[in-house]
């Protein structure tokens, strides 16, 4: 298993920032009734931000949502997980210090 590459963690960061548009699209899917499948999941990511997510991270997002196993996510704990998780890192107290930015651009400066 490989890790992420600094364009895929982007793409996903614009999906976070996307997850108000996410939900909306994900809305028809609670009306029905039906839970999201990779395909659906996709689709929707595409229509939100203009592009799908990397194969590996939706397989690794389904791994870790997906509570039975069947290959499909439950539309309510996908939502309130992410927004979670969203609203979590968005807190005052988890703004980086200067120290820490510098170091950020440092190791960004030795990738490329």
């Amino acid at each position: 298993m490989s890790g992420i590459t600094f364009e895929e963690f982007w793409e996903f960061s614009q999906f976070m920032n996307n997850l108000d548009d996410f939900t909306i699209a994900m809305n028809m899917y609670t009306y029905a009734e039906q839970p999201v499948s990779k395909e659906e999941f996709q689709r929707a990511v595409l229509t939100c931000i203009g592009s799908p997510l990397k194969p590996h991270i939706v397989d690794t997002l389904f791994n870790i949502l997906d509570v039975d196993g069947d290959q499909h996510l439950s539309y309510k704990d996908f939502i309130s997980i992410m927004k979670d998780r969203k609203y979590r890192g968005n807190r005052s107290h988890m703004q980086p210090m200067p120290h820490t930015l510098d170091a950020f651009k440092s190791c960004v400066k030795s990738y490329i």
